[in-house]
């Protein structure tokens, strides 16, 4: 049985730091492979771009992983779906997939919003979901923590959101430092998040 993990998330754009996220899980043998999972583009936020450039994008960082040989996979079919997805629908959907539980990659500020989240019957997702939390410097863990089945790990490098690249373009300020080259290409080719 692999040992997988799920990165699922807006990746609105994708960033470096997502980059790296996936390249140190997978060159320091925390997971043998990863599974890049975008959700759909969320109508509650404004990020002023098309779902068609949207998965042009997020294809292109693919792409961008793919030519560095990374054993990462591109799944699309929480992209393609148009409502929120929970935690719980997209274990499911992995776990009937693969025939076992994969981890799960989330940002360890996440922890807070756990309990509240929605399909959590019996605390599953505190007590019984494979995650790594990737830590976060700003971010003080608390002390009481009520959570099981959890890897920290630490990348010790900048961190960088997308909604900071979305801030930093409306601005515009320099991003050729915080996103891969081809993403920073096609954004700027086609005016994204102006």
């Amino acid at each position: 049985m692999e040992n997988i993990a799920i990165y699922w998330g807006a990746f609105n754009p994708p960033t470096i730091w997502h980059k790296l996220v996936i390249e140190k899980l997978l060159t320091q043998n925390k997971v043998s492979k990863i599974i890049f999972s975008p959700d759909w583009t969320r109508k509650d936020k404004d990020y002023k771009i098309s779902d068609e450039n949207r998965i042009k994008m997020l294809q292109i960082f693919f792409a961008e992983l793919k030519q560095r040989w990374l054993n990462v996979d591109f799944e699309d079919y929480f992209l393609k779906k148009s409502w929120n997805t929970t935690t719980m629908e997209v274990e499911n959907y992995f776990t009937n997939k693969l025939w076992f539980f994969p981890y799960h990659i989330f940002g360890i500020d996440t922890i807070s919003t756990m309990p509240n989240r929605v399909w959590n019957d019996e605390k599953y997702i505190e007590n019984k979901l494979k995650k790594i939390f990737i830590n976060r410097k700003w971010f003080l863990l608390p002390e009481n923590i009520d959570m099981q089945n959890y890897q920290i790990f630490d990348l010790n490098i900048l961190e960088i959101s997308s909604t900071t690249v979305r801030e930093m373009i409306k601005n515009k300020m320099r991003i050729d430092h915080i996103l891969t080259p081809k993403v920073r290409n096609y954004i700027e080719e086609n005016w994204l998040y102006i």
